[in-house]
């Protein structure tokens, strides 16, 4: 299923791979009788405003829809982590819109509503989920009742280590003055790897199970950080994102000192970061 609609130069591409587009305006309607699967998800705006068929145009849309198989039905929350009474009145609209379809004769094999953070609500007439956060271990916000373990980790590893006089600065526009002697260490992630360079002078990295302040200004390729209490040599992992010993960073922790959302921080690790599936801890 491709979530983000349907295009007439993606025709093709969706004919190949045998794809399932999800529809939510007339004109992907129309592009949708061109597929060879003639299958599509229906999406309708609940709340969301964003994409999505409304309910009014449900008498309209019924004339669309012949000798296209509906797989699916769907809708999506848009605040469903913070406004419990919108979420639900979502939900009975989705409701009804269903209804209104069975009136029509259209049945679906599946439909689904509910995000990582709508998994609180009750949604017993869906047969699907699409969760996302919540997939790699992460909170979609912090009272959340299900327990999670986080899957996907961030790391590096100290590439230098100098000592630093008092009174001396670190890194462009030496935003950080050491205010007495210190060991330093220079570690191989920065900006270009994802790292919001808001995290200047306040963030941090797990080092042998110790925090490591960062401190100057977060470059392109390299982070500097506070070495002075931590027992470290070159090539020690560094921890940016996972747990090490008994501590922890979370996705949640770095967009909380970065004033964004986690999946932003997720979504930001770049390209050049090497990927390692481990599978049974191997």
């Amino acid at each position: 299923m491709i979530l983000g609609g349907i295009l007439s130069e993606e025709i093709e591409c969706f004919n190949k791979y045998n794809l399932t587009p999800v529809v939510s305006d007339f004109n992907h309607l129309k592009l949708a009788k061109k597929l060879k699967n003639k299958t599509v998800h229906l999406k309708f705006d609940t709340g969301m405003n964003r994409l999505g068929f409304y309910e009014e145009e449900l008498d309209n849309l019924v004339d669309y829809l012949s000798n296209l198989k509906i797989q699916g039905l769907m809708t999506h929350f848009p605040s469903a982590d913070i406004d419990k009474e919108y979420t639900q009145n979502q939900i009975k609209k989705f409701e009804k819109i269903i209804e209104r379809l069975n009136q029509m004769k259209i049945y679906p094999d599946y439909i689904h509503c509910q995000n990582s953070a709508g998994l609180i609500y009750n949604c017993d007439f869906c047969n699907l989920v699409r969760i996302g956060l919540v997939m790699y271990g992460e909170k979609p916000f912090e009272e959340f009742p299900i327990s999670l373990e986080n899957i996907m980790y961030v790391k590096s590893k100290l590439i230098s280590i100098k000592n630093l006089k008092k009174g001396e600065k670190v890194s462009y526009t030496g935003s950080f003055k050491a205010n007495k002697d210190m060991k330093i260490g220079i570690v191989s992630f920065g900006y270009a790897d994802g790292l919001p360079r808001l995290l200047s002078n306040k963030g941090y990295f797990l080092i042998n199970g110790k925090k490591a302040n960062i401190i100057g200004n977060i470059t392109m390729d390299m982070t500097i950080v506070d070495l002075t209490n931590i027992d470290a040599k070159v090539g020690d992992e560094v921890i940016i994102v996972g747990k090490q010993k008994d501590k922890e960073i979370t996705f949640a922790d770095v967009a909380k000192l970065a004033q964004t959302i986690p999946y932003e921080i997720m979504c930001g690790v770049s390209k050049r970061v090497r990927r390692i599936k481990v599978e049974n801890g191997q």
